[in-house]
């Protein structure tokens, strides 16, 4: 099962400029046990961050919130990715240009 995060945290700058509520987002795959929260580091580099499902909830009480995706996560690396958002939107599969933000991308997956 695959997960969206969204966080009102970032480190980056543009990330505090540009964008309102969220600051960064990052796809979560979910098995029975694990978790595996695939961060956007910057092109070319992504980490993925083994973490249990109790750790989750305590992401959720620091301001993460999580949606649910109808795909299972694909081992995609982060080729021409600038931002979190377009490295969301690869694995995803999604290919609208208009989602830039990750407050744009929450609104686009709250629609379907």
């Amino acid at each position: 099962m695959l997960y969206i995060g969204f966080s009102n945290y970032s480190n980056k700058f543009y990330a505090k400029i540009f964008c309102k509520k969220y600051k960064h987002c990052a796809p979560v795959s979910v098995n029975k046990n694990n978790a595996t929260i695939y961060q956007f580091v910057r092109v070319n580099k992504t980490v993925k961050i083994v973490v249990k499902k109790s750790d989750l909830k305590l992401l959720k009480k620091h301001g993460w919130i999580f949606i649910k995706y109808p795909i299972k996560t694909q081992e995609t690396p982060a080729l021409l990715c600038l931002t979190c958002v377009q490295f969301t939107k690869h694995v995803c599969g999604i290919k609208n240009i208009k989602i830039q933000t990750p407050q744009s991308l929450l609104d686009y997956l709250n629609k379907k």
